[in-house]
């Protein structure tokens, strides 16, 4: 049984830390259930080969959900200091939760996050561009550090108040904004009154949590909750896949902000919902042969892998072909909640190149629901001349919608 974490520090893993079977599933060896190495029946239970990304980068133990575990072990009870091996070991995690769906009752990530806490609390450095994107998000309200709120839904004039209100998050506001503006044609064509908080939307804080600082995680939570409360919100609509997990699952911690005073609900969701009801319609055809990559944030960490596919085997002349590893058992695209993609952009390179070759084995034209996903696939796509179209399922939506060209 998983403890109520008061937010994700070392000290609560005490009773249980050292409860490591060392069996080898999370990262390396065998099936995952039961611990025999028989072959079990895939999908459902034959966790692929290659789980661990940056196990697979680095080839070292210590990079490994097991390492990981056992390195926390020692720093715990005082036998290890914390150095910039272990920063690195700690750091490369892409968060993508596969471990946690092998290794139910321990749930390796966890003693990821914890360490990250400590070593930041402990005042030690974070690789990479991890500190300027904090410092960023406390100046400027966004990972980016722009001091200009850009008008990326200017045109449609939409309330800052109102019961529906779309969460746009960082990437679409800023580098993906006609991402944003199609998700707003979809709601808008269902009759729904939507509304945006314009520039008063903050940065929904991930990357604080990601890079272990706890404490302005929790601020910044409870001031965006403020503010869409004040907004009068009923139903937060996110498109963005690690906004939507940190507003569903980190928010709701008790001891973060608890229980939300409104639904929290993905794009993909609602547009599946809107679907089956009949209020929007899918009318042009498509010609594609299609692959669905599921988002670590959406799926393993939210599970929500029907809706995207039950919007793609709707839409007229499109055919979805599954990847090898898809579902539970999808691979990370390797940017690991922008930590690893800021941190070790070499390893998120080719963890990238990986899963876009196994993509391309099967289909012409990779569909994802995340904006980090996205715009990773699209440079790793381009600087490693892989000849394979990337693109947003809510742009296939209005496509098909013919909302947009």
């Amino acid at each position: 049984i998983m403890p109520e974490f008061k937010t994700w520090n070392l000290e609560q893993f005490k009773e249980w830390i050292d409860l490591c079977l060392h069996c080898g599933a999370c990262y390396a060896r065998g099936p995952i259930v039961p611990h025999n190495w028989r072959e079990l029946p895939p999908h459902e239970y034959a966790a692929p080969h290659k789980k661990c990304p940056p196990f697979e980068y680095f080839k070292f133990k210590n990079y490994s959900p097991q390492g990981r575990q056992i390195l926390a072990t020692l720093i715990f009870n005082d036998r290890y200091e914390i150095d910039e091996e272990v920063i690195r070991s700690f750091f490369s995690c892409t968060s993508c939760a596969m471990c946690n769906e092998i290794c139910i009752p321990y749930q390796p990530l966890y003693t990821v996050l914890a360490m990250r806490q400590e070593i930041v609390e402990k005042g030690f450095a974070i690789p990479g561009r991890l500190k300027k994107m904090t410092d960023n998000i406390q100046s400027s309200g966004n990972i980016f550090g722009r001091k200009k709120h850009p008008k990326t839904l200017e045109d449609f004039s939409l309330p800052e108040t109102g019961e529906d209100i779309f969460y746009s998050g960082c990437y679409a506001t800023y580098l993906q904004p006609e991402t944003a503006r199609a998700n707003v044609k979809i709601l808008k064509s269902a009759g729904i009154d939507i509304a945006h908080l314009g520039d008063k939307e903050g940065c929904c804080g991930e990357m604080l949590k990601q890079s272990g600082n706890m404490k302005l995680f929790k601020k910044a939570a409870v001031e965006n909750v403020e503010k869409l409360k004040q907004a009068g919100a009923k139903r937060v609509i996110i498109s963005c896949a690690h906004g939507y997990s940190t507003f569903k699952n980190d928010y709701t911690n008790p001891h973060v902000v608890g229980a939300l005073p409104f639904e929290v609900i993905h794009i993909t969701e609602i547009i599946a919902s809107l679907f089956k009801n009949g209020r929007i319609r899918f009318s042009k055809s498509l010609n594609k042969t299609v692959t669905y990559h599921d988002p670590c944030f959406l799926g393993r960490q939210c599970g929500v892998y029907a809706q995207p596919r039950e919007i793609l085997e709707a839409i007229p002349g499109l055919t979805l072909k599954e990847m090898d590893r898809y579902g539970k058992w999808s691979y990370c695209c390797g940017a690991g909640g922008k930590v690893t993609l800021n941190a070790f952009p070499e390893m998120a390179k080719e963890t990238a190149k990986e899963r876009l070759l196994e993509a391309k084995a099967v289909a012409d034209t990779l569909v994802t629901s995340c904006p980090t996903c996205l715009a990773h696939f699209k440079k790793t796509a381009k600087t490693e001349g892989i000849d394979i179209e990337i693109v947003d399922l809510s742009m296939l939506v209005a496509k098909t919608m013919e909302l947009v060209d």
